[in-house]
């Protein structure tokens, strides 16, 4: 489902939005920094402070992700089927072990993970690419802005 251009668009702009439904049937829509692609098929993110998350995808495991790289004006679209993996788990170790070069005070905060199955995956272009918009002009323009925002 992945192509190697979503992989890395995921990899450099690694935070996602999850779009989940409630219990009540509402829309609900969280940010997470915390994926791993596991196989073109497969991601995973973590539970450090993800209760309702938990929540919506234990009610319907349907789930969203965007990542949006904002200075070139792409994101991926990964639409799938998401379960839990608690603390527990036989796979809980698997899993943490993907994540062993990151900061041990963040591995030791986990508290479970979100594994998605993919179904879907889609490159996503701004309509500025259908006017001719050339991807490094539009870096330099979003960095020149986004910089500016900072001083």
């Amino acid at each position: 489902m992945l192509t190697p251009e979503m992989e890395k668009l995921i990899r450099e702009h690694t935070i996602g939005l999850v779009a989940t439904v409630t219990p009540e049937g509402t829309p609900s829509v969280s940010p997470k920094a915390t994926t791993m692609i596991i196989s073109p098929q497969e991601i995973v993110f973590c539970d450090i402070r993800s209760p309702k998350t938990r929540r919506n995808i234990e009610s319907n495991p349907n789930v969203e992700i965007n990542y949006i790289n904002v200075f070139s004006r792409q994101a991926c679209r990964v639409t799938g089927v998401a379960s839990y993996v608690s603390l527990g788990a036989k796979e809980f170790a698997n899993l943490k072990e993907q994540f062993k070069s990151w900061d041990q005070g963040f591995l030791d905060a986990i508290r479970g993970f979100f594994r998605v199955k993919i179904n879907k995956a889609q490159l996503i272009l701004s309509p500025v690419y259908d006017r001719g918009a050339n991807e490094n002009d539009l870096k330099e323009q979003w960095l020149s802005k986004y910089t500016e925002l900072l001083s």
